[in-house]
């Protein structure tokens, strides 16, 4: 399955980043109390921004975040209901915008396990879209929610040999890798083109994300491309089955 995710339009300032965290926080309880109950509705946008004085913006990020909890599910027209009382342990991502995957980076922590220099060629090439003994850099990294020691997935980050200097910074800075060459070389990420498809795990996999052999495994591969088609960059994960739930909306265009 390929899912094209294109640049959003609009961006948090600075002075709404603490927001969403009370928002997302009072909401919770309200869950968690029984305030609404599973199956209920919350307020509505529109009724959140006045309870809290708040951006559209800042509440659906807030509401993004319930969202990624499992404790509510949105669709358009329908609001956001209530599913669970409790998270469910999972991760749940859900991706509509370059900025969500920008958020994703910042709201999990990188764990850098080896960096390398490597001349691609074979089915490494043909992952890459490069010409064989094109020179990439590969970093190898474990992706972990804050406060937990289960890693979220194994993550390879695969640049140009050309953007070294930002390979060798990964897990560094809390943000997205792409953000960082966007913004060191003035370069701008057009597209994303994401595949997603399941394996199971082989012994390495197993052992880096510490589950058996042969557990199911959902691997993300995304592809971040220029305005001529170039990949910037190529990052694939692979997540154990049960830790991460990816979701997605899709709306009829005509």
């Amino acid at each position: 399955m390929k899912a094209a995710v294109r640049p959003a339009s609009v961006r948090p300032s600075a002075a709404e980043g603490p927001r969403f965290q009370e928002i997302l926080d009072a909401l919770r309880a309200d869950i968690s109390d029984g305030r609404v109950g599973v199956g209920e509705r919350l307020p509505t946008e529109q009724e959140l921004c006045l309870r809290f004085s708040a951006s559209r913006y800042t509440v659906r990020e807030a509401l993004r975040r319930l969202q990624d909890l499992g404790l509510i599910a949105r669709r358009q027209g329908s609001g956001s209901v209530v599913t669970a009382a409790r998270p469910d342990g999972r991760f749940h991502n859900t991706l509509s915008s370059l900025a969500e995957i920008g958020q994703y980076a910042s709201s999990t922590r990188l764990e850098v396990l080896a960096v390398e220099k490597i001349l691609v060629e074979g089915r490494t090439a043909e992952l890459l879209r490069s010409q064989p003994d094109t020179p990439w850099v590969r970093v190898v990294a474990l992706r972990r929610q804050p406060g937990e020691r289960t890693p979220l997935c194994y993550t390879e980050v695969f640049l140009p040999a050309a953007f070294d200097d930002v390979a060798q910074a990964i897990g560094t800075f809390p943000v997205a890798v792409y953000a960082v060459l966007e913004s060191r070389y003035g370069l701008r990420i057009e597209e994303v083109v994401q595949s997603i498809e399941a394996t199971s795990a082989d012994a390495n996999l197993a052992s880096r994300l510490s589950v058996e052999v042969g557990t199911p495994i959902l691997v993300v591969i995304r592809h971040y491309l220029d305005a001529e088609g170039n990949a910037l960059e190529v990052a694939v994960s692979s997540h154990a089955a049960g830790r991460y739930r990816y979701e997605m909306t899709l709306q009829r265009s005509g």
